[in-house]
């Protein structure tokens, strides 16, 4: 059963007549014939009388059903299309963790408030995951917190972060200054993949120290689970200064930042540079930061 041979059908009901139907259908009597056939076949009944082309009992119950199926068909036809021609285009955005939670949402804000036309899909996982997709083509663009120097992509630094570090709720406020300072307690830590990782072994290297030489209390895969186990007194960690309101609010102590700055990047396909979504989100992007102040 189609919707063709249900229009067919209900016509044929409200003309009680097969020249007739076919006529304001725009094809062949036979056609006409064949179609209801086929209806009748398939539900096992008779629904036309022949003799007098009017509607069996079982058809004058198709008949009802098939208005309603027919009308709110239609009705589902030009939802999806009034959507369709809504969102012209659709741009599927990867993030890492931190980004994906702490500003990514502003500068999609942004970017469908300057361009409603573009429907967003999003994927949020770590920096390595996100690069990988971004090179096997599954999504359009990243913003994540680690560079690559692959030749078939461009990219960009969007921002500066800093990388802090939290202790427990109740834990000594005095700030660390030096490696030595991070070696008497034991941290939860991020996993490798992720950019914070790489963060924070670059900015210990500056210290000449190591992730590895610091005792580890857990391995989590977002920065929401890490402060929600520090808050716990699991142990301390390094996080992005973009989640400190959001640790401070849970009663964690703020001990100082490492020494050195990271980038969160941009970055898509050469190929795909002078798409217009790519630069719709490009320029949504310097819009948001140019009212963050960074």
């Amino acid at each position: 059963m189609n919707e063709r041979q249900l229009n067919i059908f209900t016509e044929l009901a409200a003309q009680k007549s097969f020249s007739k139907t076919a006529y304001q259908l725009g094809i062949s009597q036979s056609t006409v014939t064949k179609q209801l056939k086929s209806l009748e076949r398939e539900l096992g009944s008779p629904l036309i009388d022949r003799q007098t082309v009017s509607l069996t009992e079982e058809g004058k119950l198709v008949f009802e059903k098939a208005k309603t199926w027919l009308k709110e068909w239609q009705e589902l036809r030009n939802v999806c299309q009034q959507r369709g021609a809504k969102y012209a285009e659709t741009l599927r955005i990867g993030a890492s963790t931190t980004p994906g939670t702490y500003f990514l949402p502003a500068i999609c804000k942004q970017c469908k408030e300057q361009f409603p036309h573009i429907r967003l899909n999003l994927y949020i996982d770590d920096s390595i995951d996100i690069l990988q997709l971004l090179l096997e083509g599954e999504i359009d663009i990243a913003v994540v917190g680690s560079n690559t120097d692959t030749a078939s992509v461009l990219s960009y630094p969007l921002w500066q972060d800093r990388l802090a570090v939290i202790g427990p709720p109740h834990s000594s406020r005095t700030h660390v200054k030096q490696f030595a300072d991070l070696q008497s307690v034991s941290f939860v830590k991020r996993k490798q993949g992720s950019g914070t990782y790489q963060a924070v072994e670059e900015a210990l290297e500056s210290w000449e120290g190591s992730l590895a030489e610091l005792e580890t209390a857990a391995v989590v895969p977002n920065t929401e689970s890490l402060l929600s186990l520090v808050e716990a007194g699991i142990g301390y960690g390094f996080v992005s200064e973009s989640a400190l309101p959001s640790a401070e609010n849970r009663g964690c102590t703020f001990k100082g930042f490492l020494p050195k700055t990271r980038h969160f990047y941009i970055v898509y396909s050469k190929k795909n540079q002078y798409k217009e979504t790519i630069a719709a989100f490009k320029q949504a992007a310097t819009v948001w930061k140019s009212t963050t102040g960074r």
